[in-house]
């Protein structure tokens, strides 16, 4: 494999961007009377849009429903359907409720007849004569806004297009990926009827791939019957099973182990269904005692890994930050010109580009952990303080008080510490109650080779049947519109701890705080601690 990632990379064809928009931005003129008609065209002729004409409000009407207007300029008194009567019904109509109206009248009406056309959505009322340069101006106001909210919603309909494009390139990448690594991928009924696989899971086991998958009973794939029991035993009581080690035999009767994962999921029908992964992993077994050749495995197996969340960040980042700049743009111009409907679908564009990017940063974290770490002197004092000059404005804005005891020196990578902490921290500030400011201590206590810590927080809890779930990848208990995050911050917590040859657990009940533990080795100046600090 060549050492220039670059020369890894799997390219993504970028869909062509959109071609310029020529078409003439329409302008609508209503009046009864053709010299008057004459008269707009004259002053409105040379600006490169298109006018359209006309002489009564049942006309108006007529082409309001197979034309989008920039703007439309209506008479106030027309025989028949007046200009007021003209824009309610205009009003009316979903497709142009919002087009800017100015009524142009030659009647020097009240205060009050003014105010009428205004309550009917008039962005303007102008007396004849008109001037011409001041009628100009205020047209050519609408169309610019006309064209550039045009081109705006050209612009986001190809970054969409483009971010579906890539994510369905991705997707493609990763299943490919998958059957590279040999990995099975399958659901099942409860049963154990098989319901589908990739051809990966065929070939591990040696079904034939025109075989009908429910004709294959995963039940019959187990060597003991004991094993199947107590993999659905656990599956009934937790509800997923992670990396099961089980031996299993093949359609021609080889034996094989396997390194099982498995989800409980339940259809639309309500029915309970099992999503599976299976690894085979006898070689891994027969050469447990060697584990030369099977690190070699896992070694290009990780380098894979890695080239792909390369491949994922550098090809997803860009469209998001065009997406992110875009829509920051777009919200920072123009969020009083959209009704309330746009301004909704502006916030979810930008908050679903914040929540990419940031799941993007915490499997790029992950991915990250599973190289051995730097074994050195860790003063904690030290990591707690950079760690609070990241949390800083989350700290003043949730009016969060962060206290800790001494801390000792440990043997640790400062890097993979500090991302413990900054998570459990961070969560401690997060998970909070709605009725009183959140609070965060910090403590370690000695158990032999080892430190004991505890992040302690006043927070929401967590319910102790949830207690092993949240430190698995994804793993949320939450909707993101309750509280924000990628579900990956425990996760790379517990990767982290126990690259430190450390175990971490969590004591909470719900709606009493929690209270996190974890292990790290002792340091050689573990007796030197600072004082106690509050932030």
């Amino acid at each position: 494999m060549s050492a220039n990632p670059s020369s890894n990379r799997f390219p993504v064809a970028a869909l062509a961007p959109p071609p310029p928009d020529l078409e003439p931005v329409k302008v609508l003129l209503v009046d009864d009377r053709p010299e008057k008609l004459l008269a707009l065209e004259s002053v409105l002729t040379g600006e490169g849009q298109r006018l359209m004409f006309a002489h009564s409000g049942k006309e108006a009407l007529r082409l309001v429903l197979s034309h989008e207007f920039a703007v439309i300029l209506l008479d106030v008194s027309m025989p028949i359907m007046d200009g007021f009567e003209t824009a309610a019904l205009i009003r009316q109509r979903k497709t142009s409720e919002h087009t800017p109206i100015i009524f142009i009248t030659a009647i020097n009406a009240s205060d009050t007849h003014a105010s009428r056309g205004y309550s009917l959505g008039a962005v303007d009322y102008i007396f004849a004569p008109v001037v011409p340069d001041i009628l100009r101006a205020k047209v050519s106001v609408f169309i610019d806004l006309f064209r550039k909210a045009r081109d705006i919603k050209r612009q986001s309909d190809w970054l969409r297009k483009e971010a579906e494009h890539r994510a369905a390139s991705l997707e493609s990448r990763l299943d490919s990926l998958l059957n590279r690594l040999n990995v099975g991928v399958f659901r099942s009924t409860r049963g154990g009827g098989l319901i589908s696989a990739n051809p990966t899971f065929y070939r591990l086991f040696g079904i034939n791939p025109s075989v009908p998958p429910e004709s294959i009973n995963l039940v019959n794939l187990y060597v003991h019957d004991q094993d199947r029991a107590a993999l659905a035993i656990r599956l009934e009581r937790d509800g997923q099973v992670q990396e099961y080690h089980v031996r299993q035999r093949r359609l021609d009767g080889t034996l094989i182990w396997v390194s099982m994962s498995k989800v409980m999921v339940t259809d639309t029908d309500g029915q309970v269904q099992f999503d599976g992964l299976v690894e085979d992993i006898t070689a891994r077994k027969d050469a447990e005692a060697a584990l030369i050749a099977k690190a070699e495995e896992l070694a290009r197996s990780n380098a894979e890994l890695e080239e792909f969340a390369y491949v994922a960040s550098h090809d997803l980042q860009e469209p998001l930050r065009m997406v992110s700049s875009y829509s920051s743009l777009l919200a920072s111009r123009y969020t009083e010109q959209l009704d309330e409907k746009g301004r909704t679908f502006l916030d979810q564009l930008v908050g679903g580009a914040k929540r990419m990017q940031g799941l993007i940063r915490d499997i790029l974290a992950f991915s990250k952990i599973g190289k051995l770490p730097t074994q050195i002197s860790v003063d904690c004092n030290e990591v707690i303080e950079k760690v609070l000059f990241n949390l800083r404005e989350i700290i003043a804005d949730s009016g969060a008080e962060i206290s800790r005891d001494p801390l000792p020196t440990v043997i640790g990578d400062p890097v993979l510490l500090g991302q413990v902490f900054q998570n459990l921290i961070s969560n401690g500030i997060k998970f909070r109650h709605k009725e009183r400011n959140p609070a965060v201590h910090i403590s370690a206590e000695k158990s032999g080779a080892f430190w004991s810590f505890s992040v302690k927080d006043n927070g929401i809890g967590i319910e102790p049947q949830y207690h092993d779930k949240i430190f698995g990848v994804f793993q949320r208990l939450h909707t993101r519109d309750e509280y924000s995050g990628t579900g990956i911050g425990l996760a790379i917590c517990r990767k982290a701890i126990q690259q430190h040859r450390g175990t971490i657990t969590v004591e909470s009940q719900a709606g009493g705080g929690s209270v996190f533990r974890f292990l790290l080795p002792v340091g050689e100046e573990s007796d030197s601690h600072s004082s106690g600090r509050s932030a």
